[in-house]
């Protein structure tokens, strides 16, 4: 333990870093709490400041677009996004204005680099109407870069709504994975909403992922052509996104093993960035987990390519499975799964 920071008394807590300060929000209130880290590795972090300016003290969740330096306090009550100025002082922001059209419960901010919307500042956000319905949950794309003049780019809904929750963009920008908290329902298997962002004013859902399982998906992170999932009772799932539109699952660790019923237990969150390839998650009963991903992916080849149809009485289908070293594939293990348009 190197400092223990007190804060509200809530289950929701969620801490988003810029340069050497932390900026910790909670749906219990105390606005932004704004913490110092610059002497952590001598155990030395301080709290510098608490800044509960502007609506509800509540907050349910910060992001930060480190490129512009501002910071979006997002939802809390009924609260869009307030957006805070750090690059003159990052231990004391600056509110500059807000987005209050719609509830956010979730967001990604970035700064294009390249392309058409390069130099401007973006934010996909995981929305519902204010006294809306589960129809009217979605994603959101606003154009934030003048504050002062914020802009709507798009609204995107999707099939079988309940509640958008959280997403996180590919790494090429053209599209956003989006789980949804309140669809899987114990019928509806664990699902992946894929939205096609590649114009941010003219985005569409355009296709789905599921694994078949039956746990509510949480939070998800991209890096590379890996998505890094927490499905709450069925743990840590990762993904390869190689053909964004036809992701499959390449590995997971069930950090829930006594089931995967659709309740809210288990891995609460991910985090797939450290340098050194660290993975770590945080589970609500078992606490803190740390992985290495390691083990190399097979290469696995249909013969002759994917037949155009198969015979539902049974058929043959030739898979050749190349091991990177001997012993990556667990003889008897191979299973193969095959989508009739409907589903795997």
């Amino acid at each position: 333990l190197i400092k223990h920071i007190s804060g509200p008394n809530s289950l929701w807590r969620d801490v988003k870093t810029y340069q050497d300060f932390a900026y910790a929000v909670s749906e219990g209130g105390s606005g932004i709490q704004v913490m110092k880290m610059t002497n952590i590795d001598n155990g030395n972090v301080t709290l510098v400041n608490t800044v509960n300016d502007v609506g509800t003290s509540s907050t349910h969740n910060v992001a930060i677009d480190v490129d512009s330096g501002y910071l979006y306090r997002l939802g809390g009550g009924s609260e869009g996004a307030r957006i805070y100025n750090l690059n003159a002082n990052p231990a004391n922001p600056q509110y500059v204005g807000s987005w209050k059209s719609r509830y956010i419960h979730d967001a990604q901010v970035i700064t294009y680099a390249s392309g058409p919307y390069a130099g401007r500042e973006v934010m996909f956000a995981c929305t519902i109407a204010f006294g809306g319905g589960s129809s009217t949950t979605g994603l959101t794309i606003v154009d934030v870069t003048n504050k002062s003049n914020i802009q709507t780019l798009d609204q995107v809904y999707y099939s079988n709504p309940g509640y958008s929750h959280q997403g996180w963009l590919s790494s090429d920008l053209n599209y956003f994975y989006l789980g949804d908290e309140l669809d899987e329902d114990g019928t509806f298997p664990s699902t992946t909403h894929i939205i096609d962002v590649s114009d941010p004013a003219n985005a569409s859902a355009v296709a789905t992922f599921t694994n078949g399982n039956t746990a509510i998906t949480h939070n998800l992170y991209t890096l590379g052509d890996m998505v890094f999932l927490a499905n709450y009772t069925s743990g840590l799932r990762i993904y390869d996104a190689s053909d964004p539109l036809n992701m499959w699952e390449f590995g997971y660790f069930d950090t829930a093993p006594g089931g995967d019923q659709a309740t809210f237990n288990g891995l609460w969150s991910v985090y797939p960035y450290f340098p050194s390839g660290t993975v770590i998650g945080s589970d609500l009963e078992s606490g803190l987990f740390v992985w290495t991903i390691s083990g190399n992916l097979l290469d696995i080849t249909v013969v002759g390519g994917a037949p155009a149809a198969l015979d539902p009485d049974g058929d043959s289908v030739p898979i050749t499975i190349t091991e990177s070293s001997p012993g990556d594939v667990m003889p008897g293990t191979e299973t193969l799964y095959f989508s009739t348009g409907t589903g795997f």
